[in-house]
């Protein structure tokens, strides 16, 4: 698909994302209501995404930059919230009839939202494809049914239970993606792009570390070969290497060597900016953004952003152990970033500063992305440093 197409359906997303109505929020230095309110405000904005809702077939898809990340989150809120209530249901439907629903991105519903944005019927062929989007979405479902039984100290749950036979069942069985995941290539970083496979399949290694009873032998071990292989690789980018890194905590070292998990922490915590954050930029190499085919990152500034701090800080606090003593004060000055973007996360101040919304590549609309991400994974952090343990742990 060319990379007009691909402008065209990132135009079109962005333009039914600023279409929603704003909800309450709170006031700056709020800290007990600004983050529920955001995390929810970003909830119900993607669940009203009239794209989202036609590849969900009526609710809206689980994306990695908002509902994913949202569902870890939510469960640590005070009181209940509808949208997650619906999420779920809508996630436990899927995998009741997984072998009758539709791909998110098959045909049918490509020439769907082709329509609705009133393009040709095959504008999204080739572009968004069926056979990946099952992939994202059969991790995504075991992730989030198995972590809500394990915050809860649950057992897994028949909805669990069949997430997990249909996420190993979609496992690439052999060829070079073997142990991995069909995956969405959409060209948005860090999630879909050439290693985010990589990434996605550090996800299903966390789901699985939860309940490695529903994990066949055969499978976690194409699995833990990909992910070594991966960590090991000088072609995959930092960000999904991290991933890699959070896996090996949650399997108490069982897929990396103790060399390659030390080397990893050895190459995240220079990237510490002196404010205390991460930049994205800093976790590639992220080559042809947006199809260009010159180097985005190499002469442009790389300043901290919610993303990055959030996803870096939650890594490197579940593998606290290998954070030599003389660097333990960098998680510190990372929870002190956090808190401090925590108080006003809502992106509109002019202190608050945009990921890269200085680069003419990038449209303005991704830093809502970067940013309903971000705040996610930095506020489980959070709740991961201030508590001394992870929320999936034991009660």
């Amino acid at each position: 698909m060319s990379y007009l197409y691909q402008k065209l359906f990132i135009c079109i997303v962005a333009a039914t994302l600023c279409l929603q109505p704003d909800l309450v929020r709170a006031g700056p230095g709020d800290a007990d209501g600004a983050l529920p309110n955001y995390a929810r405000y970003g909830a119900d904005v993607w669940a009203r995404n009239p794209l989202a809702r036609i590849s969900g077939d009526g609710n809206a898809c689980i994306s990695c930059h908002t509902s994913l990340p949202y569902a870890l989150v939510e469960p640590l809120l005070p009181d209940s919230y509808s949208a997650y209530d619906n999420m779920i249901e809508n996630i436990d439907n899927r995998i009741l009839t997984w072998n009758d629903n539709l791909a998110w991105y098959s045909d049918t519903r490509l020439e769907q939202m082709s329509a609705f944005s009133k393009q040709p019927p095959d504008t999204l062929k080739g572009f968004l494809d069926g056979p990946d989007s099952r992939g994202v979405e059969a991790v995504f479902n075991a992730l989030i049914s198995g972590m809500q039984d394990a915050y809860g100290g649950h057992p897994a749950s028949r909805e669990t239970e069949l997430a997990f036979e249909n996420m190993w069942a979609e496992q690439i069985d052999s060829g070079p993606e073997a142990g991995r995941w069909g995956w969405i290539m959409a060209n948005l970083v860090p999630w879909e792009v050439a290693d985010s496979d990589i990434w996605g399949a550090s996800l299903a290694c966390v789901a699985a570390s939860q309940f490695p009873d529903l994990a066949p032998p055969e499978n976690l071990e194409l699995l833990d070969t990909s992910l070594r292989r991966a960590a090991e690789d000088t072609e995959v980018s930092l960000h999904a290497k991290a991933g890699v890194l959070w896996c090996d905590a949650e399997t108490d070292g069982r897929v990396l060597d103790s060399e390659t998990a030390d080397s990893l922490i050895s190459e995240l915590l220079p990237l510490q900016q002196e404010n205390g954050g991460w930049g994205l930029r800093d976790l590639g190499p992220w080559t042809g953004w947006e199809g260009s085919e010159s180097d985005c990152c190499a002469a442009r500034e790389v300043r901290s952003d919610a993303y990055a701090t959030g996803f870096v800080t939650l890594v490197l606090a579940r593998n606290v152990h290998r954070v030599p003593a003389n660097q333990q004060e960098r998680l510190k000055q990372s929870l002190t970033w956090i808190n401090r973007r925590l108080e006003d996360p809502y992106p509109t101040g002019p202190r608050y500063n945009k990921h890269n919304s200085s680069d003419r590549e990038i449209p303005e609309f991704r830093d809502s992305l970067y940013t309903n991400a971000g705040f996610m994974w930095a506020y489980l952090a959070k709740h991961i440093i201030e508590s001394g343990k992870a929320p999936w742990e034991s009660q």
